[in-house]
Formats: C-alpha cells, structure tokens, sequence
C-alpha cells in the first residue's frame, strides 16, 4: 500500500510538472518587454552583451517565483481563497490566450524597438537594465502566482515547488539565450516579425485550453 501510494504521488507530481513546464514555456513566446529589451540589446552590442541582460531577466524571473511559491503557502491556509484564487488563475491564463489571438502582424522594425543606452558596451551594464525590465512587469509575478496556485496541488512538497521554479528558471535564461542568438542576424529578425504573431495565436490557443483544463480540475 504504501509502495502505491508513493507511486501515485510521484505521478501525480509529474502530471503537474508536464502542466505548468507547458503553460510556462507557451507564455514565454509572447514576446513582451523582456523579449524587446533583448532583442535591442542583441542587434546592437551582440551576443556576449545581451546575455548579461538575459541573465538579469532570469534572476527577476527567479524572484518572482520564490515570492509566489511563498504567498501560495499561506493562501493554502484559507481553503475558500484558495479556491478562488485557483479560479484567478485559471481566468488569466485563459485571459492572456485571448490576448495572444488578438495579435496583429507586426513590421520587422517593431521588433527592433528604439535605440537603448547603456554608455560603453558590457555584460554588467545589460544585466542590471534586464533585472529591473523583470522585477518591474508585475504580470510576472500574477503570471507565476495563477500558475501554482491551479497547477500545483496542496499535498505539493516544496522540494518539488522549488524543483519546478529551479527548472523554469533555467528554462527562461536558455530561451532567452537562444533569443538573443538569433535575433543578431537581420534575417532572423525578419522573419520572426513575419511568423511572430502566428506562434502567438497558437500559443494563445493552447493557453486558453490549459486555462480551461486547470480550471476543470481544480
């Protein structure tokens, strides 16, 4: 029995991994004032540079997600609330699916954005610029809060909260690395202003879905 059980709640984490690891890649697609931030930094100072700034982002990312794993343990205290704000959560990954689909196509020089200063060129001077674009965007941490709260359970251990934040961390420091690769080339740019907004309208699609799912569930 108790083989069982422990076979159970190893998949049921496993289960909301899968959930959560999706929704929170699928959000990383749109891009927003993270995505502009690096995409200018990149097309201007280069790879080495842009990376500093990549690397700041993934820190607010990583603050952000420590305070919403914190908050979620106290809400879990008052059931009531709990239910709702699972509710919120839900509402707003369905909210940000509908935005996605709203989506127009964008010309090539909107992703190039206006000229950034940061005086001489280095590593230290993107970083801090790319951690105050994260810790400045509060749909950041509304973002990470919607999404433990309906896609982890209360029987959650916090290793494993902590083990998914640890992941997507990472996940947003790769990606935005990945990003900043690609986008110093003219024709990367190009083209991601070319198919930009359909990947947002599937990626929207898949939201509303995941939405809708978590809310079913919870």
């Amino acid at each position: 029995m108790m083989a069982g059980d422990a076979h159970s709640r190893l998949r049921r984490m496993f289960r909301e991994f899968l959930l959560i690891s999706s929704a929170h890649f699928l959000a990383l697609l749109s891009p927003g004032q993270d995505f502009l931030l690096l995409v200018r930094t990149s097309l201007r100072h280069g790879f080495r540079v842009a990376a500093g700034a990549s690397a700041g982002i993934a820190l607010a990312n990583a603050v952000w997600i420590g305070v919403a794993i914190f908050a979620i343990g106290r809400v879990r205290e008052w059931p009531v609330f709990m239910r709702l704000l699972q509710w919120a959560g839900a509402a707003v990954l369905v909210y940000m699916g509908w935005h996605f689909l709203r989506v127009q196509p964008a010309g090539a020089e909107t992703l190039s954005g206006e000229k950034q200063a940061y005086g001489e060129p280095g590593w230290k001077k993107a970083f801090v610029p790319g951690l105050l674009s994260g810790l400045g965007n509060p749909k950041n941490g509304l973002f990470y809060a919607s999404l433990f709260s309906v896609g982890l359970s209360p029987e959650t251990p916090l290793a494993w909260q902590t083990a998914c934040g640890i992941w997507m961390v990472a996940v947003v420091f790769g990606w935005d690395l990945f990003i900043c690769a690609l986008t110093g080339r003219e024709a990367t740019r190009r083209a991601l202003a070319r198919w930009q907004w359909r990947i947002e309208q599937a990626a929207g699609a898949l939201l509303i879905v995941l939405g809708v799912a978590m809310a079913l569930s919870s």
